[in-house]
């Protein structure tokens, strides 16, 4: 003998609720799709931007990579003149570490400066409005 229990029944409120719950899943997707669009936009719009701001300033960035090179070069050119001028005077391994204590004293003394500029307390910094042109896309639910 067979039982019943082994067939589902349709239940009543199954004609009521499987459209609702299709709809409301449709409604779903189609809110995610456009979520996922509105991303893949900013996404985009930042990618082109920024691919194209890079291509503007590339020319600027090597020159003023070349310049910091040459001015670190500089500077290690300076201060062997200076040991090397101190050297007339005193030997040379003391006017090497005479020179190298006034760079640290030197160092410190900038590194004071800017702690100093530093602001105290929390600062806070204002965040400007967006004027994006993917704006529109923020509420990507409404039809």
């Amino acid at each position: 003998m067979t039982t019943t229990t082994d067939r589902t029944r349709p239940r009543i409120l199954d004609r009521l609720t499987d459209p609702l719950a299709e709809r409301a899943r449709d409604r779903f997707e189609r809110a995610e799709d456009k979520v996922r669009a509105a991303v893949q936009h900013e996404l985009d719009a930042v990618g082109a931007s920024l691919r194209t701001r890079a291509v503007r300033i590339r020319p600027s960035a090597i020159a003023f990579a070349a310049a910091a090179l040459l001015t670190v070069l500089a500077i290690a050119l300076f201060t062997t003149a200076a040991v090397v001028a101190v050297a007339q005077v005193l030997p040379l391994w003391l006017s090497a570490l005479l020179v190298g204590i006034a760079l640290v004293a030197l160092a410190t003394g900038v590194a004071a400066w800017g702690r100093a500029q530093l602001p105290t307390g929390n600062p806070v910094i204002p965040v400007p409005p967006s004027t994006h042109p993917a704006e529109e896309l923020v509420h990507p639910w409404v039809d």
